[in-house]
C-alpha cells in the first residue's frame, strides 16, 4: 500500500500528539502496516467474488484509509489490553486494530454492532438504482476480518444502546474506545457519556465521522482538556474525520 506524504504526515503528526512515542517508532509502525502485503492481500480477497470485480457496496468499505491506518499505529504505540469497537459492518477498521494487537502480542477487541444486513448492489457505483445489477447477500457483521486475526476478537451483536453498559461492567477499565457506529447527535453523545467513566486514566477516545454533528464538540466542552483531530478521504470520495480525545 502506498500514500502521499501529506497523508504520512498527518498521521505522524496525530499519534505524536496522543501518545509517546518517538518519531522514529511511529515511522517503523507506519511502515510495517504499509508493507504488511499478507494483510491487505487478505482482505482484497475477501473483498472480490473471483471474478475480478467488487461486488459489494462502496458503503461497507467507505473506511477512510488515513484512520485505519492511524488505529494501527496507535494500538502499536499505546499497546492496549482492553479495546472496545462501536460499530464494526465489513471489519475493516477491526481488521486493522486486530493485526496491531496480534504484532503486540497482547490484548483483546471487543466490538458491538447490528447482527446483519444486506448488499443489495454491486461495486460500480455508476448510474442510479435501477441500472445496478442487484445481488442480494447476506453478510455477517465483520466478515473481510481475516481468521488468522480472530482470536483475540469478541463480537456482541444489537443496539449499543443495549450492549455497551453490560460489556463495560464484565470486562473493567478500557484503555481504547472506537465510535463507529449510527452517527446521529443523540447516538454519539449517549456513547461518550457511558464510556468516559469507564476509560482508564490515560485512556483514550476515538470517534470517527466527528463532523457529522456537534456531539464531539459539545463533548470536548464538558470534560474540557484538548482534542486531536485527522482527516481522510474514504472510498466514496468525502472527506471524514476522527476525532481523539485522551483522558487525563
Amino acid at each position: 500500500m502506498e500514500i502521499d506524504n501529506e497523508t504520512r504526515d498527518n498521521i505522524q503528526s496525530f499519534i505524536k500528539n496522543l501518545s509517546r512515542a518517538s518519531d522514529t517508532e511511529i515511522k517503523i509502525y507506519m511502515s510495517e502496516i504499509l508493507s504488511d502485503s499478507e494483510f491487505h492481500d487478505s482482505i482484497a480477497k475477501r473483498g472480490d467474488d473471483g471474478t475480478g470485480t467488487k461486488p459489494f457496496s462502496l458503503k461497507i468499505l467507505a473506511m477512510d484509509t488515513t484512520s485505519c491506518l492511524a488505529l494501527y499505529v496507535l494500538c502499536r504505540a499505546l499497546k492496549p489490553g482492553v479495546f472496545v469497537e462501536t460499530g464494526v459492518a465489513s471489519g475493516v477498521s477491526s481488521s486493522y486494530i486486530l493485526r496491531a494487537l496480534d504484532k503486540n502480542d497482547y490484548g483483546k477487541l471487543f466490538s458491538i454492532d447490528l447482527p446483519w444486513y444486506t448488499v443489495k448492489h454491486n461495486w460500480s457505483g455508476h448510474g442510479n438504482d435501477e441500472e445496478l445489477q442487484e445481488r442480494p447477500i447476506e453478510k455477517n457483521s465483520g466478515w473481510i476480518i481475516p481468521d488468522n486475526l480472530r482470536d483475540r476478537w469478541e463480537l456482541h451483536l444489537g443496539r449499543t444502546l443495549e450492549q455497551l453498559p453490560p460489556l463495560l461492567k464484565s470486562i473493567g477499565p478500557v484503555d481504547v474506545f472506537f465510535h463507529d457506529s449510527e452517527h446521529s447527535y443523540e447516538n454519539m453523545s449517549w456513547e461518550f457519556k457511558t464510556i468516559w467513566p469507564s476509560l482508564k486514566t490515560s485512556g483514550m477516545l476515538v470517534a470517527h465521522n466527528v463532523d457529522k454533528n456537534n456531539a464531539f464538540p459539545d463533548f470536548e466542552a464538558a470534560v474540557g482538556g484538548k482534542s486531536f483531530r485527522l482527516s481522510g478521504i474514504n472510498n466514496g470520495g468525502y472527506m471524514v474525520t476522527t476525532g481523539a480525545r485522551i483522558k487525563d
